[in-house]
């Protein structure tokens, strides 16, 4: 009996457990090809009626130390690009007065921005950089009768402590590239549920 019930609970936990499928709001591709790298989506919130964020990453990586990540969020409303571009600017702004590595540069092309900004972190003990964070996101206005809105496509970049020196003389070299791959790319159809 003991042993068919181990036996029972064992498979159990394979079947139910550890397999749990991502939810996906936004109804797009659960993989999306980006710079010839597969991406698949690992995690999404959809925390109300108006919000929806989708991240994606390439096999082996995790949320908690990726090196490239995709981001698809959803902004549900009568909103313009403007709003959601100037929103973010002024949270940079904000963060710009504690923080040097905070920049951004915004381009604007047929109604779209693109906003390619930094980030950063420093240890507890304020000494030293540990993460620096680039991000190029591209706005561009939805209009549909069921969902109006703005969508943003997004890459973001990150190095770690010792790798952040090459990654800043990578980007001098190299910073108009993500920005035109970002730029072009054929954003996934969305279609928001909820």
């Amino acid at each position: 009996m003991i042993k068919l019930y181990t036996t029972l609970l064992v498979l159990l936990i394979s079947f139910f457990g550890f397999s749990q499928t991502i939810e996906n709001p936004l109804q797009t591709e659960r993989t999306i090809k980006f710079d010839s790298k597969k991406y698949d989506l690992v995690w999404s919130s959809h925390p109300n009626e108006n919000y929806y964020k989708q991240e994606y990453l390439t096999k082996g990586q995790s949320l908690e130390s990726f090196k490239s990540m995709l981001i698809i969020d959803f902004i549900k409303g009568d909103f313009t690009v403007e709003d959601a571009v100037n929103a973010k600017i002024n949270e940079l702004e904000n963060a710009k007065k504690t923080n040097p590595v905070v920049n951004y540069t915004k381009f604007e092309k047929d109604g779209e921005v693109i906003l390619d900004f930094l980030l950063s972190a420093n240890s507890k003990d304020g000494s030293e950089i540990v993460v620096v964070e680039r991000n190029v996101y591209r706005y561009l206005k939805i209009e549909s009768k069921e969902n109006s809105g703005i969508l943003i496509f997004a890459v973001s970049e990150r190095a770690y402590k010792n790798e952040i020196e090459y990654f800043f003389k990578k980007l001098k070299e190299t910073k108009s590239v993500l920005i035109n791959e970002v730029g072009n790319f054929e954003i996934p159809k969305i279609n928001p549920k909820g």
